[in-house]
């Protein structure tokens, strides 16, 4: 079996003509849209957001080497070289024919598996420790970033050789709906959902809201395994029947004595795992942030142990596990100093948990940047002012955003930033041994992060 259908034969799952010269070649195994990402001999689909306008940057893309330009009917400029399709509606299109090209797989009968994970927080951290478990058990496909809009989860299904045996996604959602859009595109036979939590409420309104939202990934047709947080009251309630609860109480897979701890001078995090029916825990080891990363990690070990694999090998397979940039990864700088690299989301949630384990370190010397929460809705402000108690537990605090400093009152130990910039100054004067930058993307927190380490900033 050829690893790629031709152009034609892909663009032909959706009626969509291909020029002539071009319709022999093999669809290109990467997909972006981004003109930054295009890997030579890849794609490069231009679309119209409400900032900008992916037609303005065909030539970069080209530049880099793309192998194929898709592009909005009418829309090609002058001059072009690379072989370009052109479509009515791009995005809708490309995920009608990711949609189809994943039912011709599935019906060739090699995928045996498409797993979805979604959840207010984890998600991310839960695929990356699958595709760490799964990769070289099946010959596996993930998205290379957390590509979990509909534009994302195409362009991961469209790069997909046509002889994987395991797809990986994540599904993500800012409002009702969209979730429900991903499920019926590319129905999962797995769906996995980490927590459900006060996130995107300027979307969803209520954490019900939220809740209806990441169920509806329940719905898929194809649906055979349904792992949820068996620690959440609203999910044990909306779980259907014969789902497998993964948690720190009475679950199928219980997560034991989780604990954050210092091993030959570095942070990391341990626990113990059970599968209900099972005669002993197994003990897990990560390089990891937190003792609330414990659970996606148990998320991923609960889908490969359901996948065949021993949890003795899961605890094996992630040992070696390390978090992605933004995502609770641990950072020793030459120094001796450490960096947890916190910063790419945050919500009420997530930041509890992460000051949390930090005001429990032993350690002194602990400076926290702390960006401001965003998409909350018109209760942000107690989103904020709830995490005082913990804030008040730590020697020295630079909080982001303006919203900090409407919310809480000036203190000993406590320094407003207007920006990151400002922020990472008043990182260089102090004095710390062992720095958490947590913030929303949007602030810029990983430029510390990056300023810190000798990386160029973004």
């Amino acid at each position: 079996m050829n690893e790629r259908l031709t152009l034609r034969e892909m663009f032909g799952l959706i009626g969509a003509a291909v020029p002539e010269t071009a319709e022999n070649r093999p669809f290109p195994g990467h997909v972006a849209t981004d003109s930054r990402y295009v890997e030579p001999g890849g794609a490069f689909v231009a679309l119209e957001g409400e900032r900008t306008d992916g037609h303005r940057y065909i030539p970069q893309a080209a530049e880099r080497g793309a192998g194929l330009i898709i592009l909005r009917r009418g829309k090609r400029p002058d001059g072009l070289t690379v072989p370009c399709v052109e479509l009515d509606e791009p995005e809708t299109d490309l995920a009608r024919m990711a949609s189809a090209y994943l039912e011709r797989v599935r019906g060739e009968g090699t995928l045996k598996e498409a797993a979805a994970v979604t959840g207010s927080v984890g998600k991310t951290t839960a695929r990356e420790a699958l595709c760490c478990l799964l990769d070289g058990r099946f010959r596996l496909h993930a998205p290379e970033r957390s590509l979990n809009t509909r534009i994302g989860c195409t362009a991961t299904v469209l790069a997909m050789p046509r002889n994987t045996e395991l797809l990986l996604m994540e599904f993500g959602a800012n409002k009702p709906g969209e979730i429900a859009e991903l499920t019926e595109l590319f129905p999962p036979d797995s769906a996995l959902v980490t927590e459900v939590a006060s996130v995107h409420l300027e979307g969803f309104g209520t954490l019900e809201g939220v809740l209806a939202g990441k169920m509806e990934i329940a719905a898929s047709r194809r649906l055979r395994r349904f792992l949820y947080n068996g620690d959440n009251s609203l999910l044990r309630g909306a779980a259907p029947e014969g789902s497998w609860s993964v948690g720190m109480g009475d679950a199928d897979f219980q997560i034991q004595d989780p604990r954050f701890e210092m091993r030959d001078g570095v942070p990391a995090l341990a626990f113990r795992l059970m599968r209900r029916g099972l005669s002993r825990p197994v003990e897990f080891r990560a390089g990891v942030w937190g003792t609330h990363m414990a659970r996606p990690l148990a998320f991923a070990a609960a889908l490969g142990n359901l996948l065949g694999m021993s949890l003795e090998e899961c605890a094996e397979a992630l040992r070696g596990f390390q978090a992605l940039p933004g995502r609770g990864r641990i950072l020793t700088l030459a120094d001796g100093r450490f960096v947890v690299d916190d910063a790419y989301n945050a919500n009420p949630l997530s930041m509890r948990a992460s000051l949390e384990t930090f005001a429990g370190l032993p350690e002194k010397g602990r400076l926290a940047v702390l960006g401001e929460m965003r998409e909350l809705g018109p209760e942000e402000a107690r989103f904020h002012r709830d995490l005082e108690p913990l804030l008040d537990r730590l020697e020295n605090v630079i909080l982001v955003g303006q919203l900090w400093r409407e919310t809480l009152p000036e203190c000993p130990g406590r320094l407003f930033a207007r920006d990151w910039r400002e922020a990472l100054e008043a990182v260089k004067r102090g004095e710390w041994r062992i720095l958490l930058a947590k913030g929303s993307n949007s602030l810029g927190l990983g430029n510390i992060v990056r300023a810190l380490c000798g990386e160029e900033e973004s």
